[in-house]
């Protein structure tokens, strides 16, 4: 018998919360993967804490054909179970230790391991129980090729129910035909949304489905106020008509002049007005009843757009260089970045990206070039965030608006920054440093995995953004698709034990 997970009519809002998540949610899944995606706080998470039975619906119920088991974000440790587990002797947990390359020295020294096989080692823990249904949140975030190669093949020769929660189109896309993205507005519940393709495909799908809707409720409307135009032209020319065969103000005597106008009534032109005014109204009733019926389209203002400052820039030289940091070793050779070159560098983690983009900013402060530079990274500390929050506090009014309307755009809830009852996430922080950054005007941008910790609506925006843009861009980034959107050049870095070389590509 298959595996399923049944959702009944859920509902679910958080204690003391005013809105609620779900309203009369339904919803099956079956064995396979199905892909959860959608902006930040639009309930994906939620979701899958009720599926796991770790929060408890409002009401309505959900349903499990066996046990689940989820994957966070973030690797604490493994556990006194989860050894227990491993170990257990079984075929399955062999082969998985196999498939996901880990060796008994990982499991018992995870503080040495790299961020790649800390999830490799999480993904075997959460698997050694042997579950019927997992829930993994982002679980390539933040890997090289090399570890997602891993997870994702470890991941497609499991007959179970995964549910990946991602923004990581490459991985999804190879990982399930089944998209499920969730959308939420204000306070008004998520909108779930279940489209049987692959997260690239259901992305652009869901965008034909809202421009189909909107040419339909548009021209509904449009019909309306034509109708509603021309009942208005039939009174006004049907109270003309009335004026004309009045017999108030002709003369009694004038018996020729009623004659007439006793002969144009008999006509009926005066009936004939009230029967299509009538038949106008009746028309406009029901297309009116059709609108109320149609779910009205919210056509948010998304999209950014940013343009390369005024300053000289032809190009930038970084002549050949060896980095040595401790026992690591960087080789260099000579790279020419030209004006409106969008430059993505690849390579595993620890191969040396950061090094290197660390040395291009020098090299740029060297030429006297700093003023055209915007530099977004790719974690923020505390320092960081206490200095970025006083930034946006030194902005004047009409300033703080651009950057609020830009927060918006970006998919975001910049409530935050007029309330500071909590703090911003790592997500929100980098937009709002990005959107600081940009009303200043530069001419180069570089950015350090700009797509960690982003939703894939603020993903697809900055795609489009910066592949409209004539700014100069050295992209660092895992994302596939975000790369070979933008990009017109590539820069690989390789690793060879503590040796790394820069490859220029094209």
């Amino acid at each position: 018998m298959s595996n399923y997970i049944h959702i009944e009519n859920l509902s679910f809002s958080y204690p003391g919360a005013s809105c609620q998540i779900f309203s009369n949610l339904n919803l099956s899944i079956y064995d396979g993967t199905t892909v959860f995606t959608g902006a930040n706080g639009s309930g994906k998470t939620t979701l899958a804490s009720l599926i796991a039975g770790q929060a408890e619906p409002s009401c309505g119920r959900v349903r499990c054909s066996g046990s689940v088991v989820i994957q966070d974000q973030v690797f604490i440790e493994i556990s006194t179970e989860d050894l227990i587990n491993i170990y257990d002797g079984s075929k399955e947990n062999g082969e998985l230790m196999s498939k996901l390359e880990i060796t008994d020295d990982m499991i018992m020294n995870p503080d040495h391991l790299s961020g790649g096989e800390k999830k490799r080692l999480q993904l075997l823990a959460c698997l050694s129980s042997h579950p019927e249904i997992i829930i993994l949140d982002e679980p390539t975030n933040h890997l090289d090729q090399k570890n997602k190669e891993i997870m994702i093949s470890t991941l497609n020769s499991l007959d179970i129910i995964k549910i990946i929660i991602t923004h990581d189109r490459d991985s999804a896309d190879r990982l399930s035909s089944r998209t499920i993205i969730f959308e939420k507005e204000g306070d008004s519940p998520s909108v779930l949304y279940d489209i049987p393709l692959p997260l690239s495909l259901s992305l652009d799908e869901l965008k034909r489905r809202k421009d189909s809707l909107f040419k339909e409720y548009s021209k509904v409307q449009s019909d309306i106020n034509y109708l509603k135009g021309k009942s208005q032209r039939l009174s006004e020319k049907s109270s003309s008509m009335e004026k004309k065969l009045s017999k108030a103000n002709i003369d009694k005597k004038d018996h020729s002049a009623k004659a007439k106008i006793d002969g144009a009534r008999l006509t009926s032109k005066d009936r004939s007005l009230s029967d299509q005014k009538r038949r106008i109204e009746s028309l406009e009733s029901h297309k009116q009843k059709e609108l109320d019926g149609m779910v009205r389209p919210k056509m948010k203002k998304e999209g950014l757009s940013i343009k390369a400052s005024s300053g000289y820039l032809k190009e930038i030289f970084f002549p050949s260089t060896i980095i040595e940091r401790g026992d690591f070793i960087l080789s260099i050779p000579d790279v020419i970045i030209r004006e409106g070159d969008k430059i993505g560098i690849t390579g595993d983690n620890g191969a040396g990206k950061t090094v290197f983009i660390n040395a291009l900013i020098e090299r740029i402060k060297e030429l006297g070039k700093e003023d055209l530079l915007l530099y977004v990274a790719q974690e923020y500390s505390k320092d960081d965030e206490v200095r970025i929050l006083s930034e946006f506090d030194s902005l004047n009014d009409q300033e703080k608006a651009e950057i609020l309307s830009d927060m918006y755009r970006l998919s975001s809830d910049p409530s935050f920054l007029l309330e500071r009852n909590i703090s911003p996430s790592p997500g929100e922080l980098k937009k709002l440093d990005f959107a600081i950054s940009k009303q200043k005007g530069r001419r180069i941008i570089i950015m350090d995995e700009i797509t960690n910790h982003l939703d894939i609506k603020a993903i697809m925006i900055m795609e489009d953004m910066l592949k409209n843009s004539d700014c100069t861009l050295i992209l660092v980034s895992h994302d596939k698709a975000f790369l070979d959107s933008i990009t017109n050049r590539r820069f690989e870095i390789i690793r060879k034990g503590n040796t790394s070389c820069l490859n220029v590509l094209n």
